[in-house]
Parts: structure tokens; C-alpha cells; sequence
């Protein structure tokens, strides 16, 4: 019997590129003989939803069109139903696809569908399990973000004005420079107790990279069983621009007030309101929150 195939489209990702690059990928897919069928995303939690339930109709191979949010919540999806062996598959369509990128998956949405169609390699990936003080949990499948970045994020989708792309996010940065207050953090690293002061961001990732193509944490593994938690604190706002720049390459490791360790599990109290997001989606967390490795939870096609 062959595999039971469901693609899960998100019509907004990607500026509505999403539904051009479904039109691509279903030709591949019918030119292999590839049986499928599509669901499409209505609204935020829709995917999670649709996942769940195809797990549970026996479908054992989901696939997310559209980007990092779509990706994540078909994770959280599959991995909520409490299915075991289905594979989960990405065709990169969105404005961010850092899983793709961070986890070296394919170099496009074409070898992704390649990738789907003969689903020759098949990769065990870790997820993040984030918990805060209120009970709230997801499962993360690229980066947490407590900070300026969460910041910024936040004050985009305040003012509407996301659908400007990349621009209205420098902008924000830049206004973030001067409105930004850094805070005081407890962390702890696998049980080792540590105090930080004039903290900017702490990020926790899964792979090498989060916010769009950053190179937070060269050489980190979304299979090792290890998050990577990257800070920075200790600097001033004139400091901020240049490592920011520094970190799209990955050159900011070893400067002055950048720290990043590998851990398996973390916990981060830090002041209430202090801005928070979750694989780029903005959430009003309870301080303090644990995160925690879920070693191989998800079975990734992969090119």
C-alpha cells in the first residue's frame, strides 16, 4: 500500500507565492505519478488543525507550502495527534524559510517536490518543547526570540504594516535602537545557575539560522540532541547595529558581549512584558519559561 499524501497549502505565504509554486509542485507530482490530495490554511491555527487531523485519517506524509509558520504548525500539528511514523515534508514558499535553510534541507521549493516525489532520504530532527510559568506549551521547530528581536516583531504586526516585507522590519529595528530597554535575566543551562544585566536578546534555536537567514549559531545541528542559546548583553546601542550586521554572516561569535552555549534544556525568568516569539510568531508569555529537547521527534523528508 502506498504512502497516504496531504499537502497543506498556506495561500497568504510568501505574498501569495505560495499558490503559484503549489501549481509547480503538483505538476511534478503528476508527472511521477504521485498520488495527493491538497487542504489549504484559512486562517492562523488552521494548519495545526488540518495536520492533526490527517494524522489521525492515516494520512502518513503531510507536507507545509508556505513558509516558517506553516512549517510549524504542521509540526506541532503532527506531533500533537500522538501518530507515530508519519513523515513530514516542506516545499519552502514563504517570505522566511529558515527551516528549510537552517537544516540544509534542499536549495529550492522545485528539489523540495523532487524530494516529496521519491522521498529517498528521510531525517530524524529534533524539536524544542517551550513551557512557560502559565501552563503554555508548543513545540518549536526553529527559534525562540526574547527581546529586541521579539521586539521588533512585535511592533510590525502592531502597525500593519507587514505586508511591506523586509523594509518595515529595518525600520522598526532602527526605531528600536532608541525605545528598546534592555532587562535583567536568571538563566539556567542545564542546571547551571547564571545572572545576566543589560540584556538585548537571548535566542534559542534549533539550526544555524532564525529572522530570515541570520547565521546565529554556525555549525549547530538540528539532530545532535542540543539546542544552541545565543545572548547579547553588556553593550551599548552605537555597539548593536554593527553585530547585528556581523551576525547575517555568522562573524559576530567571540565578540565582546555575545555569548552562545549548546544545551539540552533551559530556563529563562526575565521581566514580565518583556517580548517573546515563538518560530516568529509574537506570544504574551508568562516569565519564567523552560524550553527542552525533543531529540528526533520528526521525521523530515529530506533532498
Amino acid at each position: 500500500m502506498g504512502d497516504k499524501i496531504r499537502l497543506i497549502l498556506n495561500p497568504t505565504a510568501g505574498h501569495g507565492r505560495a499558490v503559484k509554486i503549489l501549481q509547480s509542485v503538483r505538476g511534478i507530482l503528476d508527472s511521477r505519478g504521485v498520488a495527493y490530495d491538497v487542504a489549504e490554511s484559512k486562517r492562523p491555527g488552521h494548519a495545526l488543525e488540518i495536520a492533526r487531523d490527517s494524522a489521525e485519517q492515516g494520512y502518513n506524509v503531510i507536507a507545509a507550502v508556505g513558509g516558517d509558520g506553516t512549517v510549524g504548525e504542521v509540526a506541532n500539528g503532527i506531533l500533537g495527534s500522538g501518530v507515530r511514523d508519519v513523515k513530514m515534508a516542506v516545499i519552502p514558499a514563504g517570505t522566511g524559510n529558515d527551516f528549510v535553510g537552517g537544516n540544509r534541507l534542499f536549495k529550492d521549493w522545485e528539489e523540495a517536490a523532487q524530494a516529496l516525489a521519491s522521498q529517498k532520504v528521510i531525517r530524524s530532527t529534533d524539536v524544542l518543547l517551550f513551557r512557560d510559568a502559565s501552563g503554555y506549551s508548543k513545540y518549536v521547530i526553529n527559534s525562540i526570540g526574547t527581546g529586541f528581536d521579539a521586539y521588533v516583531v512585535k511592533r510590525v504586526l502592531e502597525l500593519g504594516s507587514r505586508k511591506v516585507g523586509r523594509l518595515s522590519y529595518m525600520i522598526e529595528a532602527f526605531r528600536g535602537l532608541f525605545a528598546f530597554n534592555p532587562g535583567h535575566f536568571e538563566v539556567d543551562f542545564d542546571g547551571d545557575a547564571q545572572v545576566r544585566e543589560n540584556v538585548w536578546l537571548f535566542a534559542i534555536v534549533n539550526s544555524e539560522r532564525f529572522g530570515g537567514g541570520m547565521l546565529v549559531a554556525p555549525g549547530a545541528s538540528s539532530s545532535d540532541g542540543k539546542m544552541n542559546v545565543c545572548s547579547l548583553s553588556d553593550v551599548s546601542r552605537s555597539q548593536i547595529v554593527p553585530l547585528i550586521v556581523l551576525v547575517r554572516s555568522g562573524k559576530h561569535m567571540g565578540r565582546p558581549g555575545v555569548s552562545c552555549q549548546e544545551c539540552r534544556e533551559v530556563r529563562i525568568s526575565a521581566p514580565q512584558g518583556f517580548p517573546c516569539h515563538l518560530d516568529g510568531d509574537t506570544v504574551d508569555v508568562t516569565y519564567p519559561f523552560t524550553v527542552t529537547v525533543v531529540p528526533g521527534a520528526l521525521s523530515v523528508i529530506a533532498g
